[in-house]
């Protein structure tokens, strides 16, 4: 398959999101990349946690900066399954799975290149990503050889130029002012260009026809069988 495929959260829709059990599904479906979203306990724990609480996704409640990596770990975020350090990710997915890591608190960005200083292999894998424009400046200083993106809830020109200002490696754009001219602009600069979400066979044509090089999906499995479907069915 041309695209790369992107699973958000792992594989939400069957395991909770955010755990290893999810990206380890997400895999069997045939990801070619997990999306995951890192922050700080109290205890400068980096942590897989959406959310800034933990009320949406756990048994418990308060905000994930004011807990420490224990308290996190004690409770139940879905069938069983913890929060899990992105150590324990790290080490639970195997060796050879793309990992975009989205950085939700700045402040995680120094202690997760503190992490990899010492896990080269790991560091190769990774692509740190942020919405903020400055958390990705600091992550292309601190993350010099990593495909570094930004990610904005809408393609623009404007989102397209400061990537290219910031040095990024990448976008991830979502459909709102997304076109093929601005997907080929992007790739004219040398970025790689992701769509999100793409989750009906409608969206996944639409993103083959901007010509994108990867998207984002939360039904990793029924989007990666359509993909196959459409491919065979090609003359």
């Amino acid at each position: 398959m041309d695209l790369s495929v992107c699973a958000h959260r792992g594989s939400p829709s069957v395991l909770p999101e955010n755990t290893v059990g999810s990206f380890l599904q997400a895999v069997d479906e045939g990801a070619d990349e997990v999306e995951l979203d890192l922050r700080l306990s109290a205890d400068g724990r980096l942590v897989v946690m959406h959310d800034a609480t933990v009320d949406r996704t756990t048994d418990g409640t308060g905000a994930v900066a004011e807990l420490t990596l224990r308290e996190l770990q004690a409770l139940d975020a879905g069938g069983g399954a913890r929060i899990p350090s992105f150590e324990q990710v790290l080490d639970g997915v195997g060796p050879g799975l793309a990992l975009q890591v989205e950085i939700k608190a700045p402040e995680a960005a120094g202690p997760l290149a503190e992490l990899l200083r010492d896990r080269p292999d790991d560091l190769a894998r990774i692509s740190p990503c942020c919405f903020d424009p400055d958390v990705v400046a600091e992550l292309v200083r601190l993350f010099p050889d990593a495909r570094v993106g930004l990610i904005a809830s809408g393609g623009s020109a404007e989102s397209l130029d400061r990537a290219v200002e910031l040095g990024a490696s990448r976008v991830l754009f979502g459909w709102s002012g997304t076109d093929r001219a601005l997907v080929e602009r992007a790739q004219a600069h040398g970025l790689e260009f992701s769509v999100w979400l793409v989750n009906t066979p409608e969206q996944l044509r639409d993103a083959q026809a901007l010509g994108v090089d990867g998207f984002t999906t939360d039904h990793t499995a029924a989007t990666v069988a359509e993909l196959i479907r459409i491919e065979e069915a090609a003359p």
